[in-house]
């Protein structure tokens, strides 16, 4: 296991308070955050390039942060892969294991498993200057690999590449780590790549970490608005908790003359008439009522009637902005394309949609 206690960094304009992060022995983790809030300082800290002001390091059971970089059991691939020029691919690969005077033989096979997972055979004696920036990402990745750290550091691993390759190199990286369960730390901007990859994500905002989760928790379940504003999430709403109904199952709360009920067991806040929160309503989880179906109890409790106001396709769905009659409350709904052809959708329609008891998610 990887630990860090309470790690504080000053240098001028970049500070970093107590910081306190834990990743578990094979275990992918993805620190997340706004572009220059120090995501790439912080790996460059547990590396040893940065002395803390305070704070403590464990990788595996050793302390370490007195430690220069060389005795970390540490690699780490920058964002530009930085492979060495005047060296061939297999030489780049196997360097940190001669660097660190590592017995050749006892890696032969695992390397060459990594380079069959890879898929770069016929790259092996080809200098960096031949590949395209794709087959650089790989042979950084495998460089990293090759002498077996304690913890793979990666800063922006898929940065630059074309679309297609950067899918292609998403799901190799995934079967290696399947494959082979390094532990790795990885920063990143592109959600699409802590979503597919990440076990557990930390997001780092301003300083301090906000929020750290699995996927699901992270971005179907926001810990704030400070994360939920992060993360891009529209249909954001203050309310107000206006009282309980059956027991305390559920909660009503008020939104601009709406009232909509909000199952207690799905949501851990402490709630009480008169407290106000911060919704969230998921937008791929807004059901359009079709004319002359019938309904279902379970959605019977939020059903509002409105109009469509715009309808923006985005290529795999459709982005629907729809208003309230009542209280003129404007949220988006996400529609794939397919049940959009079925919809018969369109500006200025008038329409009735259900709320799903899994739409709605509070944060205090």
């Amino acid at each position: 296991m990887i630990k860090i206690n309470r790690l504080t960094i000053d240098l001028g304009s970049f500070h970093l308070f107590d910081l306190d992060l834990e990743i578990q022995e094979e275990e992918f983790h993805f620190l997340i955050g706004p572009t220059g809030v120090g995501k790439t300082l912080i790996l460059e800290s547990i590396m040893g390039l940065h002395k803390p002001k305070k704070g403590r390091i464990w990788i595996g059971d050793r302390e370490v942060q007195s430690l220069p970089p060389e005795q970390r059991e540490i690699s780490y691939v920058p964002q530009d892969s930085t492979l060495f020029p005047h060296l061939r691919v297999k030489e780049n690969i196997l360097y940190g294991i001669r660097a660190k005077n590592l017995a050749l033989k006892a890696y032969e096979g695992y390397v060459q498993a990594l380079i069959e997972v890879m898929k770069i055979e016929h790259l092996l004696e080809r200098y960096p200057a031949n590949l395209s920036g794709g087959e650089k990402k790989r042979v950084a990745l495998l460089r990293g690999l090759a002498p077996k750290p304690k913890l793979l550091l990666l800063d922006e691993p898929l940065t630059g590449l074309d679309p297609s390759i950067k899918f292609e190199i998403q799901q190799l990286l995934k079967t290696l780590h399947t494959s082979f369960r390094p532990t790795i730390l990885c920063v990143t901007h592109d959600f699409d790549d802590a979503y597919l990859l990440g076990d557990k994500i930390t997001v780092f905002i301003d300083g301090r970490i906000e929020q750290v989760g699995s996927k699901e928790d992270i971005f179907l379940r926001p810990g704030s608005r400070k994360v939920a504003e992060f993360l891009g999430i529209r249909n954001l709403f203050r309310v107000k908790v206006l009282g309980s109904e059956g027991s305390s199952q559920r909660w009503i709360l008020g939104l601009n003359g709406l009232q909509l009920s909000l199952p207690a067991r799905d949501h851990p806040l402490h709630l009480e008439a008169g407290k106000e929160l911060d919704l969230y309503i998921r937008p791929e989880e807004v059901m359009i009522i079709r004319e002359g179906k019938p309904v279902k109890d379970s959605l019977r409790r939020n059903i509002f009637e409105g109009k469509i106001t715009d309808i923006t396709d985005r290529g795999r769905y459709h982005l629907v902005h729809f208003q309230t009659r009542e209280g003129e409350v404007l949220f988006e709904i996400s529609i794939p394309n397919y049940a959009f052809r079925n919809l018969n959708l369109t500006t200025g329609k008038t329409v009735r949609v259900a709320l799903r008891d899994e739409s709605l998610w509070v944060m205090g």
